[in-house]
């Protein structure tokens, strides 16, 4: 790296895949793969995600996938605030400095862009842990397809489900979620929303693939109802009973 010190981007790569900088590696692919999958045009996505571009998205996972790479990126980000031993801070510093009020909003809204961030993490992980349990067990009661073709529906599925993440949020909230208990049920909120589709979709056309959707999403939800009162789960509207309600429509 040069002496200069460089102007600090308007959003970093950890802005771009929706994560805290000190998220671990896993969280790190886990964010990419759900932005992968929102922007693939399968899953009706555009090449755009969240105002991020599918290059800047790539471009983000190469840099702090690597380890050494990301310290040399943190490193970077750090300099660009502070600048280089000698010199005096960043502008940006400065101007935060001189406007205290909006340095208070602005680190406001920081928190609450980390807190949400953190929550879609967290869901993405429950979700894909969910999804291994869930696959698992399909596949020696009633498989319907290869493990290859179960994940890559489940990376589906999470892309799909751990998104408005402020709106689950709000529904776990008022079904009397616990902040502890947030993650686990506004998952299970996204489950409830994903299954809501694969039923439209089923009223429809029936393919095999639609089927194995709506069987995960069912296992999904018990496998992560587990961890909640059994009245919260009632109060978030229970197993959605997605492949009974498409089943009967199957030609």
């Amino acid at each position: 790296m040069s002496g200069t010190r460089r102007r600090s981007p308007e959003a970093t790569h950890y802005d771009v895949l929706g994560v805290s900088r000190d998220c671990e590696a896993e969280d790190l692919r886990a964010a990419y793969r759900r932005l992968a999958w929102a922007s693939h045009p399968d899953v009706g996505g555009d090449g755009a995600v969240g105002g991020s571009s599918m290059a800047e998205i790539n471009e983000a996972w190469r840099v702090l996938s690597d380890p050494d790479s990301r310290k040399r990126y943190d490193a970077d980000l750090r300099s660009s605030i502070v600048g280089p031993p000698g010199q005096a801070p960043a502008k940006a510093f400065w101007q935060a400095s001189a406007h205290p009020q909006a340095t208070t909003q602005s680190k406001a809204a920081r928190r609450r862009q980390a807190w949400v961030a953190g929550i879609q993490t967290q869901m993405s992980r429950l979700a894909h842990q969910a999804g291994r349990s869930a696959t698992q067990t399909l596949l020696v009661r009633n498989a319907r397809g290869n493990r290859t073709d179960y994940d890559a529906l489940v990376d589906v599925l999470v892309a799909s489900l751990a998104t408005d993440v402020e709106s689950r949020v709000r529904a776990a909230r008022a079904a009397g979620a616990a902040p502890l208990d947030l993650g686990v049920a506004a998952t299970l909120v996204g489950i409830r929303s994903v299954a809501d589709n694969v039923r439209r979709q089923g009223s429809v056309q029936v393919s095999k693939e639609l089927l194995m959707q709506a069987e995960l999403l069912d296992r999904m939800w018990d496998v992560l109802a587990h961890e909640l009162p059994s009245p919260l789960t009632i109060a978030l509207g229970g197993n959605p009973r997605t492949a009974r309600a498409i089943y009967p429509l199957r030609g």
